[in-house]
């Protein structure tokens, strides 16, 4: 983090503490806010151009749709197999801060193997409409980009796109329908939103009412407490196969997230640790994309427990 960047966190956690003691139910209404809002959409990293310009063939062939949903557009990459009769069609979603584009690595593997591919821009990032994104809300938006596409048979999720995807296809509170699907990859994913929460509230110094009340709105929006949306939990009611995907050195998201979401859903789910690549670059190992690619293409689950040669 920058010095004017540890500036600005020292300025907003003291804000808050003082807020909180003061007024906690508009402190935590407004942390809500903050919670749901992403960063204003940001230029390109330096990796993430590189990446642009090697994609540039693919993206420039990518069917483009704004898809509309009751939480407003999302906007949609598409692309067909070559083979005359698709294996699947698989939908990349990206994680928080992120975009289609960044996941868009996996695509041509998929491709080659027969099965369509879709990529969205969750809501408030890339050039998807709105200013907020909360689990809910980007559920809602994958199920609707799925059934505009004539229905997906597997996910590759990343970070936040994870517990968004599994909240897509459980389809519990608030939920009003379970979206149909065969099997997920799930990268980097964070495990119990209650820890989210809580790490955020710890970071912005957010008073112990102000924090009741941030719960009250996740339960407001999402139907149920922070502690009800626990990917693992949700994994272990949906019953697919699933491909959880983790850095031993991520620092975003510790591997230990990973570890919890296999125990809790060890029936379906399957852990492939990785190393040296932390929590972004993992979208673009070698070894990640070889691992989902064969597990969405290859009717075997045990395999998936083999690394991929790099």
């Amino acid at each position: 983090m920058t010095r004017v960047g540890k500036v600005r966190e020292t300025l907003i956690r003291s804000g808050f503490r003082t807020v909180s003691a003061i007024a906690p139910g508009p402190a935590g209404r407004f942390a809500f806010r903050l919670f749901s809002s992403p960063p204003h959409r940001r230029a390109l990293t330096p990796g993430e151009s590189r990446m642009a310009s090697r994609m540039a063939p693919l993206i420039d062939k990518a069917e483009r749709r704004m898809i509309s949903f009751d939480g407003g557009r999302v906007a949609t990459f598409a692309w067909r197999s070559e083979r005359q009769v698709s294996r699947g069609r698989v939908l990349l979603v990206h994680g928080w801060s992120g975009r289609a584009l960044v996941m868009t690595a996996f695509a041509e593997p998929l491709l080659r193997q027969g099965l369509d591919v879709v990529a969205l821009d969750l809501p408030g990032h890339g050039d998807s409409d709105g200013r907020r994104l909360t689990l809910p809300l980007g559920a809602k938006a994958v199920q609707a980009v799925a059934e505009a596409h004539g229905g997906i048979t597997g996910v590759i999720a990343h970070s936040f796109g994870c517990p968004i995807s599994v909240l897509a296809a459980e389809g519990g509170p608030p939920m009003r329908y379970a979206m149909p699907i065969q099997r997920l990859v799930l990268i980097a994913s964070p495990n119990a939103l209650s820890i989210v929460a809580r790490r955020f509230a710890d970071r912005i110094g957010l008073g112990e009412g102000a924090r009741g009340v941030l719960e009250g709105e996740i339960r407001r929006v999402g139907g149920r407490p922070s502690s009800g949306f626990v990917v693992g939990e949700m994994l272990a009611r949906l019953a697919k196969p699933v491909l959880v995907i983790h850095d031993e050195g991520d620092a975003d998201v510790p591997f230990v997230r990973g570890e919890e979401i296999v125990a809790a859903a060890s029936s379906v789910a399957r852990l492939l640790p990785t190393t040296g690549v932390g929590h972004r670059r993992i979208v673009v190992a070698p070894q990640a994309i070889k691992a989902a690619t064969r597990f969405l293409s290859d009717p075997a689950p045990e395999e998936v427990v083999q690394p991929a040669e790099s």
